[in-house]
């Protein structure tokens, strides 16, 4: 079903993707699962009105109100609808809560070209996460389980993914993204790939991306491909004494020229040459 912000999508009974739509104010992606007597949440989109027709979706599809909201990371183009579900277990990690703590706004608004700060003013609201987990937690519903992991840093200094071990349906966050450039710029582009690695194993039959279609279990490789590409391409023309606009100059790696949102790439080659100087984690928000 089409709605202003996202289409929704119902992968399994009872196992839906809310797949931000191009161009408006959702950006990221969200789900939303039917454990039987209660609705489990995942990231809560970029503003509280698109949040609002998440939560309606989600009770009035499953028939179940809200419990638990689930944040996979800070970034607030997956947590600014936050307070539409304050009355809910928020949950995330505690790196993830302390990121968000004091910072509303997304830094992802201008990678759509998007003025979150004039669809937002005078209605955010800070709701931080008031579950913490560190490495699993399970949620045991009447009808089916919910399995969060957090396996460390990657695409954010925290990142962490649910799975339905019954259904084998992931959904990653930014961990993977379908058909488009991967924002590396806030976290640490070698553990990504690390973590990705530990993804692997996992049953999967579809995976609910941060950003772009619902696909398989190949958007996990996808993605690092994506990532070993990118960091070779930077990392062997600087060797060669190129500077960061010379290596904008050169023609783009084949493999990531049909991606969507080139300005990202723009992006990453500067941090990705940045980063091989310091090794600094930190995230550098695009300008």
């Amino acid at each position: 079903m089409d709605h202003p912000y996202f289409t929704c999508t119902e992968i399994r009974p009872g196992v839906y993707a809310a797949i931000a739509k191009e161009g408006m104010e959702a950006i990221g992606n969200a789900g939303f699962i039917d454990l039987g007597e209660e609705t489990l949440v995942f990231d809560t989109l970029s503003l509280p009105q698109a949040a609002a027709v998440l939560r309606t979706e989600a009770e009035e599809r499953t028939g179940n109100r809200v419990k638990y909201t689930v944040n996979s990371h800070y970034h607030s183009d997956h947590t600014n609808g936050n307070q539409i579900f304050k009355d809910t277990v928020i949950i995330s990690t505690a790196k993830t809560k302390a990121e968000m703590a004091g910072s509303l706004i997304s830094e992802s608004a201008p990678v759509q070209g998007l003025d979150l700060m004039d669809l937002a003013v005078g209605i955010m609201e800070e709701t931080l996460p008031t579950l913490l987990i560190e490495d699993k937690l399970v949620l045991e519903g009447k009808t089916r389980s919910a399995e969060l992991y957090h396996f460390g840093c990657a695409h954010s200094c925290s990142d962490l993914f649910l799975y339905l071990p019954v259904e084998k349906i992931l959904f990653a966050g930014d961990l993977v993204l379908a058909d488009r450039h991967a924002w590396m710029g806030c976290g640490r582009p070698e553990e990504w790939i690390t973590v990705l690695d530990r993804m692997a194993p996992f049953k999967i039959e579809a995976i609910v991306p941060g950003h772009g279609p619902v696909g398989g279990p190949e958007t996990i490789q996808k993605t690092q491909d994506y990532i070993r590409e990118l960091m070779d391409h930077v990392m062997n023309l600087k060797i060669k004494g190129r500077t960061p606009d010379e290596i904008l100059a050169a023609p783009m790696p084949k493999k990531l020229s049909g991606l969507a949102r080139h300005s990202v790439y723009e992006r990453n080659v500067r941090f990705l040459f940045e980063y091989a100087e310091s090794g600094v984690l930190g995230c550098r928000l695009p300008v």
